[in-house]
């Protein structure tokens, strides 16, 4: 699979038909869509070389790689450091280890901890984690004490993300036989109000509905997916965007393989047109902290929101869930847990 990863770098590098324009400066390297620190380190390096000489990379780029906990060792961390990773995103989900064993994940609690010390002691100081909130069995007290851990480790960028149940998996599934509790959706938007209100207690940016940093420290990778910009994605079912079109490798391995062998890289892709531009870029923008740019949407779509939704505006901002002025359209601490309803109001249909 690592080779054929590479070979598939190379090809969107090398390929006169490249996914990049000549010289066109990357920012971000992000492994990540699965646990890339289960690769060895020469493996990585085999990755990150590869990217290295078939694209030209900013300097000071940000490099991340997601992780769990169970693979931090101190020896892999240091390992990771001198690849040139600089940004480290380990799914924690929860410092309980009744939780982790609910979720199934390999690590436990000690484990957590003893990674983000190995993190640090070897040069990390870019270090994201996520947590999971709003699922049977944490208690809004244990929600509080995950929250005040990360404030005692000196954490600076945090993703939560509430549960959700899809349709033919095994949560479901064991939901529907009554083996498991299902959501509370109550119970969801308390445990993300208290988000909220620590958040502003202890000086975290919420800057996104599922992401905090501190001290501008966003995740510079994921801001170009809400800000709108082109992305390259390498591997079965990696997703890529250049303005007019999202293409998605195929997710079965052994197709994927055979494909790059015939260096033919196998994906499926859609051309957008306006309206579905315009719709994702309501749909990322509202999200963030920064919001809709209504200049951009003048520029990019050729008209103007306030005459086009001028009644939906006006009323989601007398009810306190949209801050709008001169320059964006933003979400308010309350709007926030109405995401998806306001941009779908907000959508060209």
């Amino acid at each position: 699979m690592v080779l054929s990863i590479k070979k598939e770098i190379e090809f969107y590098g090398n390929n006169n038909k490249a996914f990049f324009e000549k010289n066109e400066i990357c920012n971000t390297i992000y492994l990540g869509g699965g646990t890339p620190s289960i690769l060895s380190v020469e493996q990585l390096k085999t990755i990150i070389d590869s990217i290295f000489e078939n694209y030209t990379i900013a300097p000071n780029s940000e490099i991340t790689i997601e992780t769990n906990p169970d693979n931090l060792s101190f020896d892999y961390c240091k390992n990771l450091f001198s690849l040139g990773f600089n940004r480290l995103s380990i799914g924690i989900q929860s410092f309980y280890d009744e939780h982790l064993k609910w979720m199934n994940r390999s690590h436990n609690a000690n484990q957590t901890n003893e990674c983000i010390t190995n993190a640090k002691n070897v040069g990390f100081n870019n270090i994201s984690i996520d947590l999971i909130y709003g699922f049977p069995g944490l208690t809004d007290e244990q929600w509080k004490h995950n929250l005040s851990n990360v404030e005692k480790m000196g954490i600076n960028h945090l993703s939560c993300y509430s549960l959700t149940v899809e349709e033919k998996t095994p949560l479901k599934k064991l939901i529907d036989t009554g083996r498991y509790q299902n959501i509370e959706e109550n119970k969801q938007a308390n445990q993300f109000r208290y988000l909220q209100d620590w958040a502003i207690k202890h000086n975290w940016e919420h800057y996104e509905i599922s992401n905090l940093c501190k001290s501008n420290n966003y995740s510079v990778h994921n801001c170009s997916y809400w800000k709108n910009e082109k992305y390259l994605g390498i591997g079965p079912s990696a997703h890529s965007y250049n303005f007019a079109e999202r293409r998605w490798n195929v997710a079965n391995n052994n197709k994927y393989i055979e494909s790059i062998v015939q260096n033919c890289p196998l994906y499926t892709s859609e051309n957008l047109n306006k309206k579905e531009k315009y719709n994702d870029y309501i749909l990322t923008s509202l999200r963030t902290v920064w919001g809709i740019d209504i200049k951009n949407v003048s520029l990019m779509f050729g008209f103007d929101i306030f005459i086009h939704f001028n009644e939906i505006l006006k009323n989601y901002a007398e009810s306190g869930l949209l801050e709008i002025d001169d320059i964006k359209i933003k979400l308010s601490n309350k709007g926030m847990l109405f995401a998806d309803k306001i941009a779908s109001d907000l959508f060209l249909i």
